[in-house]
């Protein structure tokens, strides 16, 4: 099994590299890996990463199962990096067969599991009967049953230790991967140091920063140099010995994260403070990508012909891409606040990883939000109740607020994991 103290949901370069080159190339050409791992950006990630893995490139993120499959088709492809609902997906469309792979490589299971996929990964592992298991964990006890039951010799590696007292101290910002660019430039902006370090230990970092290369006093690098800055920024969680280095020759570091990497960056660090980017520009960020992944699902699992038939004339005077972005400012437009006057807003799902097995009723959910976040039971719709999790429709004005109640939440002994529903 592979081991690795990192927080969960992202393949990290300096964390799994070490442990892909100990993975031998795979007997014949064609899809023989598939890495899985959570949401639509861990996706990405993980075959941004992979590019770096000669064993495991050619790779390629499943966020639109048209073109996922077509991919597969042709055949072009030796890795492919999925959620498991995708994976799925992809098998009912007969575009998978997993009866082909060689080797599954399961990042952060833990997470899988607390998002109630435990099912989806079963399903997809009987599959695999016959395949390798390579498992990237930071919670290799919670997860032992799972291990016993898929993954019982998968091999393992130790990336990087948290120190047992920490003596660094730095300051943080939680930004997604799409918007490291915008967060490095404001961070800059806002500091204004008179010499930076930009710390990107990926093989595109000097691509990547190009725009900074002209730049008097910045200095991008994967690893830090011996000429000492005002400033050094780390574009992901560096490992323990980077962060040290990072201190070393600077005089702050500040660390960009994703959210579910705090807590690790909290247990290798003495001190940790929140620096604040631009709420202007993470709002729009989020936006931009809530609408992506929108418009990414409808085109992959709605009839959108009519729609096509209606617009139709208008691609005979304006090019597609205008005419989306017109239905994009629409559609922002419909997001503003309703006047007092108006209907409510529409109901929202919210997903948490307790079920049935739990030996949790539907009262049990209701009550519990009721006696904790203090909401009227007409805002609470219907609870659909399954084996591992739980669906509840909630209006979309006291979303966030029952989100914030129910996570960490104990049920029946259970810890609460609580998150919006987008399907």
């Amino acid at each position: 099994m592979a081991s690795s103290t990192l927080a969960p949901n992202f393949l990290l370069s300096w964390a799994t590299l070490p442990l892909f080159t100990h993975l031998t190339a795979v007997s014949t050409s064609g899809l023989r890996n598939l890495v899985l791992t959570t949401q639509a950006m861990g996706v990405v990630e993980g075959a941004a990463v992979l590019r770096s893995s000669d064993v495991l490139h050619p790779a390629h993120a499943a966020t639109g199962l048209t073109r996922t499959a077509q991919l597969l088709q042709a055949e072009t492809l030796t890795t492919l990096v999925s959620t498991p609902p995708d994976v799925l997906q992809l098998l009912a469309r007969s575009s998978l067969d997993l009866g082909k792979l060689e080797r599954i490589i399961l990042g952060w299971p833990e997470l899988l599991l607390q998002q109630g996929l435990e099912d989806d990964l079963d399903n997809i592992l009987a599959e695999l009967a016959a395949a390798q298991r390579v498992v990237v964990t930071t919670d290799e006890n919670g997860i032992r049953d799972f291990l016993e039951r898929h993954a019982r010799r998968a091999p393992l590696v130790v990336a990087s230790r948290p120190p047992e007292t920490p003596t660094i101290s730095t300051r943080y910002a939680v930004t997604e991967f799409t918007g490291l660019p915008a967060a490095v430039r404001a961070a800059l902006d806002t500091i204004n140091p008179n010499s930076a370090l930009i710390w990107d230990p990926t093989v595109d970092a000097a691509r990547d920063w190009q725009e900074y290369a002209s730049n008097p006093g910045v200095t991008i690098a994967s690893a830090p140099g011996e000429q000492s800055v005002d400033l050094a920024i780390a574009t992901e969680l560096p490992s323990v010995e980077a962060l040290a280095s990072l201190a070393t020759v600077a005089g702050e570091v500040l660390t960009l994260i994703r959210a579910p990497q705090l807590p690790y960056l909290q247990r290798i660090t003495a001190r940790v403070r929140p620096f604040r980017l631009s709420s202007t520009v993470d709002r729009a960020r989020d936006r931009a990508a809530r609408l992506r992944d929108d418009v990414r699902r409808l085109i992959d699992e709605d009839d959108i012909s009519d729609a096509l038939l209606t617009l139709a004339p208008l691609f005979d005077t304006h090019d597609p891409a205008t005419v989306a972005a017109a239905l994009a400012v629409r559609s922002h437009d419909a997001e503003r606040p309703l006047d007092s006057g108006a209907a409510l807003p529409a109901w929202v799902h919210l997903h948490i990883n307790v079920g049935k097995q739990d030996r949790i009723g539907p009262g049990d959910i209701v009550g519990a939000i009721l006696n904790t976040v203090g909401v009227s039971k007409k805002q609470i719709g219907r609870v659909d109740l399954r084996d591992r999790f739980s669906l509840i429709e909630v209006r979309a004005e006291i979303a966030e607020q029952v989100l914030r109640g129910l996570h960490g939440l104990l049920l029946r002994g259970k810890r609460v994991a609580a998150r919006i529903d987008h399907r």
